[in-house]
């Protein structure tokens, strides 16, 4: 899954789970995303300096260990930020690591053993294997563009077209449900 999907999925099962509104405390969305989108965001700079050998970008923080551990600090010492934990982890769900045995069990193959797909040690690398995979698996794209049409949706139904409303979000990360569910 692409960053569209991934946040998509995470905004769309948090409203939805916040539909209730006796929800004990509100979640910062923007904190949200860049949970949703964590083992990315962990995984390609690594690809890049620490693993370039590695020929993929799905690394320590694509692993089950690792996620185990994220979990653990959140339900153990850090409550409040049990949803970005979920977040975080329902990504390597929506990747469907368990496919990707190396990366997924590390490191019981090895501590630079990881599944390997392409070389993603550049940019560029990393770019035209994003590319491939859109053309080589058309149901990527499909998803990738339902997950766009599901952003704008949720942008036009919390009237982020409206600039106050844009800048409060942009502040806080916090939507003002009672008006827009």
């Amino acid at each position: 899954m692409m960053p569209p999907g991934h946040v998509a999925v995470t905004w769309g099962v948090t409203a939805l789970l916040q539909k209730n509104k006796s929800n004990l405390f509100r979640l910062d969305y923007r904190l949200l995303a860049l949970a949703a989108l964590g083992p990315d965001l962990i995984d390609k700079p690594l690809a890049i300096f620490v693993f370039p050998a590695a020929q993929t970008s799905q690394l320590v923080a694509h692993s089950l260990v690792f996620n185990v551990v994220i979990l653990l600090v959140a339900l153990l010492w850090q409550r409040r930020a049990l949803p970005y934990a979920l977040a975080f982890v329902m990504h390597i769900v929506a990747d469907r690591m368990w496919n990707h045995t190396e990366s997924f069990w590390w490191p019981l193959f090895g501590w630079q053993t990881f599944w390997q797909y392409k070389p993603m040690n550049t940019a560029g690398a990393m770019l035209n294997t994003y590319l491939d995979i859109i053309y080589s698996y058309p149901q990527v794209w499909v998803v990738e563009v339902v997950a766009l049409l599901f952003l704008i949706g949720f942008a036009w139904r919390h009237k982020f077209f409206r600039w106050p409303v844009l800048k409060q979000w942009a502040l806080t990360g916090l939507l003002n449900l009672s008006r827009s569910l």
